[in-house]
């Protein structure tokens, strides 16, 4: 019995102080997680201030009296808000502590958000130096999505090499990555005469072509309509749907007749596309084909294709009002889907 007591002792003091363990533990680590916050509160009060102010002196020793990470993270999200001659002076002062610099260290040793993320911070600081840290990531840095980033970065800051070599920099692998679109995008109106250069390159690949052409036709407008127009017989599908894309956005005489023959094109992606572009530039002619592609074996591409009626108003809902009342089929449960969605708003 004396055993089972003492047992039973031993047990409760074991557990209890497990459990002032756990509390410590819980403690310590709100306090550890306020800190951040507290520094954080600190910078933006600090920054908020100097717009007011303009007290430099007092901005620097707020930004020198705390982590360097929270510090860029920080101002980086401030400076996002400014426009004009407060974020200059803001910049300014943040040059005056060195941030550029500790960017700077981040982007060499950082993991890769962290280098991603010092690549955009790099951009919006602008420091003298920036273009030259950055040109040394894209062409160095391990990772594929960090050169992109670095590319990005350099766009912005109107110093990305030649597109050519910026894409043997990011590296073939790379080059199948989304965000080379918001490259793309980003590019100024004086340098579209690259993007047209390799999107019509039959050698590069279809991605970065057709990637090309997205950003082309999103920036560049009608100028680029006949360029679209010639590349819808690409060879690659990738490249022919991007560009039946681009005339939906731009438009062209010869459209309907483009449109109408490459929705009885082999590759579901381009009959899917030209149906989207139909429905978009509101070729009510193009009914009868865009009818055919409702009983289409690929899912996308029916839907595309009702779509496409159902923008056309009363006529196109008509159409399909008669293929959903038809008998069973592909068509008519595609039309009666497209129908049960209700009026494009």
């Amino acid at each position: 019995m004396w055993y089972i007591w003492d047992l039973s002792i031993l047990l409760s003091a074991l557990s209890l102080a497990t459990m002032l363990l756990l509390i410590a533990r819980r403690v310590l680590q709100e306090r550890r997680g306020r800190a951040p916050a507290d520094q954080r509160r600190q910078v933006l009060t600090a920054l908020i201030a100097f717009t007011e102010n303009r007290d430099r002196e007092a901005l620097k020793a707020t930004v020198l009296g705390v982590q360097a990470g929270m510090a860029i993270d920080a101002g980086f999200e401030f400076i996002s808000l400014l426009r004009g001659e407060e974020r200059d002076d803001v910049l300014v002062a943040f040059n005056e502590c060195d941030l550029p610099d500790r960017v700077g260290r981040l982007l060499q040793k950082g993991n890769v958000a962290e280098r991603i993320h010092a690549a955009e911070m790099l951009a919006a600081l602008g420091s003298e130096d920036a273009s030259a840290k950055l040109l040394s990531a894209l062409a160095q840095d391990r990772s594929r999505e960090v050169r992109i980033a670095a590319a990005i970065a350099l766009c912005d800051l109107g110093s990305l090499p030649l597109l050519g070599t910026a894409l043997d920099f990011i590296g073939v692998a790379g080059q199948r990555s989304r965000r080379l679109i918001e490259l793309f995008r980003r590019f100024p109106r004086s340098r579209f005469n690259e993007l047209a250069v390799h999107a019509s390159r039959v050698d590069a690949s279809p991605f970065v072509r057709a990637a090309a052409i997205d950003a082309l036709a999103h920036a560049g407008g009608f100028g680029f309509a006949d360029f679209f127009a010639g590349l819808a017989d690409d060879a690659s599908p990738e490249v022919v749907a991007a560009a039946l894309r681009a005339l939906g956005l731009t438009g062209h005489a010869q459209a309907p007749a483009i449109l109408k023959r490459a929705m009885a094109n082999d590759d579901w992606d381009v009959r899917a596309a030209a149906a989207e572009s139909a429905g978009r530039l509101g070729l009510p002619e193009l009914a009868a084909p865009l009818s055919r592609l409702l009983d289409d074996e690929v899912w996308t591409v029916r839907y595309a294709a009702a779509n496409a009626l159902r923008s056309f108003g009363q006529p196109g809902e008509r159409l399909l009002r008669e293929i959903a009342s038809a008998e069973v089929s592909r068509s008519q449960r595609t039309a009666s889907l497209i129908l049960a969605e209700g009026p494009v708003l």
